[in-house]
């Protein structure tokens, strides 16, 4: 990285009960690279029927809130599971602890790490600096909120049995950058989440996603029920994206699972001593990279990017077309990485021959 790093801590909030929130506010010293959100809990007892997201539904919703004099935004807007899920995307694996804990269903003492990241790991310098998120320039300090699921989100049985000894305690890890260069150009930002219903069977189901903003990933997250994960596709169906008429992908969900997991990594020895099963999580989860072809690869410039501000001038949408297989319950959540403004000078143009 170009810019000193910094790394501070906030206090840690301790014995917060299933389904309250908590807000932190983050200082405005430096510029911020990143933010982990480390909770440690121990459970007295399990989850009679777990939810789809399984522990990581503890953090139901994440939220980061800026204020840049204009207007107040949110630069973050995300379930738990998702943050981790896209992080593990962009970075090629995570911590050894994720695969046992993604399958936790018990009594031991857990610490889950859920990370976000505003310096894009699959970017490189000097172009990543340029998504710092830029808290000097702030008129109010960012407000992170956590809200946690309450024993119903957690347990999906008719008669739910989780909980929690002693609350859950949350830390949050705050990794900054000392940007020395007061002139220094950055670019906002939004990592955002929304989920889609789809409650009946059929082809060409039309779904309408943001603009505008420059998309650099797009993670689907399907759901079969309220406690599974998988392909809600008709057998052999398709999805495109397209805008204006014009395909600009056209996939089959079991081939994008398969994409982006040849570019995974293990980095830990599986034990049977851990407090969870060993998951290794694909059912259910589609990257679309809009940065490389391969899964945590890191690039110097942008021009791969799926550009949507030419459509604010048309009213058109960005569209995810699929033949899904509905039913009550089933629904896609979607969490995509934007950049706004103008990118052309992170991209290379190739100079082709008079």
């Amino acid at each position: 990285m170009i810019f000193q790093k910094r790394t501070d801590f906030l206090p840690s909030s301790s014995g917060n009960a299933l389904g309250s929130s908590v807000r932190f506010e983050l200082t405005r010293e430096f510029h911020i690279d990143s933010i982990y959100i480390r909770l440690t809990l121990t459970p007295t007892a399990v989850m009679a029927t777990a939810c789809a997201d399984g522990i990581y539904n503890l953090l139901k919703r994440v939220t980061l809130k800026v204020s840049d004099g204009a207007r107040t935004r949110s630069v973050v807007d995300a379930t738990g599971r998702g943050l981790v899920e896209y992080a593990r995307q962009i970075l090629g694996g995570l911590n050894g602890g994720y695969d046992y804990n993604v399958g936790a269903n018990g009594t031991s003492a857990l610490t889950l790490v859920i990370p976000i990241f505003f310096a894009h790991p699959q970017i490189a310098d000097p172009i990543g600096s340029a998504f710092l998120l830029p808290a000097p320039r702030y008129n109010n300090n960012p407000e992170l909120t956590l809200q946690f699921g309450s024993q119903a989100d957690m347990d999906v049985n008719g008669t739910p049995t989780f909980a929690v000894a002693a609350g859950i305690t949350a830390q949050v890890i705050v990794h900054r950058r000392e940007v020395n260069d007061p002139n220094f150009t950055t670019y906002d930002t939004e990592l955002s989440e929304i989920s889609y219903p789809f409650t009946s069977s059929g082809t060409n189901q039309l779904t309408e996603l943001q603009v505008p903003g420059s998309y650099t990933g797009m993670l689907l997250r399907c759901f079969t029920s309220t406690s599974a994960l998988g392909d809600i596709s008709t057998s052999g169906g398709e999805f495109k994206l397209q805008a204006l008429g014009n395909v600009l992908r056209r996939f089959q969900l079991a081939h994008v699972v398969e994409e982006n997991d040849f570019s995974k990594f293990r980095p830990f020895t599986a034990s049977a001593a851990s407090a969870g099963s060993v998951t290794y999580q694909t059912a259910g989860l589609y990257y679309q990279d809009f940065l490389t072809d391969r899964v945590g690869e890191s690039v110097a410039e942008l021009g791969s990017v799926l550009d949507t501000n030419y459509l604010m001038a048309t009213g058109a949408r960005l569209q995810l077309i699929g033949d899904i297989d509905g039913a009550a319950n089933k629904k896609i959540n979607i969490l995509s990485h934007r950049i706004f403004g103008v990118l052309d000078r992170l991209k290379m143009r190739p100079k082709l021959a008079a």
